[in-house]
């Protein structure tokens, strides 16, 4: 086994021991002994890889998304019409969170206590989730669907369409604000934004 292959072997030893460790004690009561004992790791080699606490969590929630990340790609489509990308982008967002937080209730009160430790985390996921999006415009444009836009307007809609999503999921599961049927609701919004980009 070469050195990387080593070195991923046991990173992915130690996330999946800390997935544990965070959905049994939540985010503040976790610590770096708790995931070393749980990975049957030293603490040294877990300093190894990882910093600190904050650390490890942000490569246990990257892992956690990259399923949602996968499942997008392969269902987003330039044969599908943006309408139809959309509500698949946002149907797995739902599901990908409802799943999550079923796990990980324990992290839930942490996150409703106060979420400013996981922002660096959602920013690397933010950007994968734009990228996405940004193809899903791209295609319409090209599909003739939508009014032809410049790259600066595409990554803003872009944007513009995580944001509501996330903020969304944020008032529906954390903040609690919203009840009721969170897809109709975010398919709704989609489809204000469409008809203001058809073409004339």
């Amino acid at each position: 086994m070469s050195n990387t292959s080593k070195d991923e072997f046991v990173k992915t030893q130690i996330i999946e021991a800390a997935k544990t460790v965070f959905e049994t004690y939540g985010f503040r009561k976790a610590n770096m002994a708790l995931i070393a004992k749980a990975s049957g790791k030293g603490r040294s080699t877990l300093y190894y890889y990882y910093k600190n606490k904050e650390d490890v969590f942000k490569a246990c929630m990257l892992d956690v998304y990259k399923p949602l990340l996968d499942i997008c790609k392969s269902k987003l489509s330039n044969a599908n019409t943006l309408k139809a990308n959309l509500s698949i982008y946002a149907k797995e967002n739902i599901i990908h969170i409802e799943n999550a937080l079923e796990t990980y209730k324990i992290i839930l009160h942490d996150l409703r206590q106060g979420e400013d430790f996981i922002s660096s985390i959602t920013v690397k996921i933010r950007e994968q989730d734009i990228e996405m999006i940004k193809d899903c415009l791209t295609w319409a444009i090209q599909n003739k669907e939508i009014e032809t836009l410049d790259n600066e307007h595409i990554i803003f809609l872009a944007t513009i369409i995580v944001n509501t999503i996330d903020n969304t999921k944020k008032e529906f599961f954390i903040y609690e604000t919203l009840k009721g049927d969170m897809l109709t609701k975010i398919n709704w919004i989609n489809n204000l934004l469409i008809q203001s980009l058809k073409l004339k």
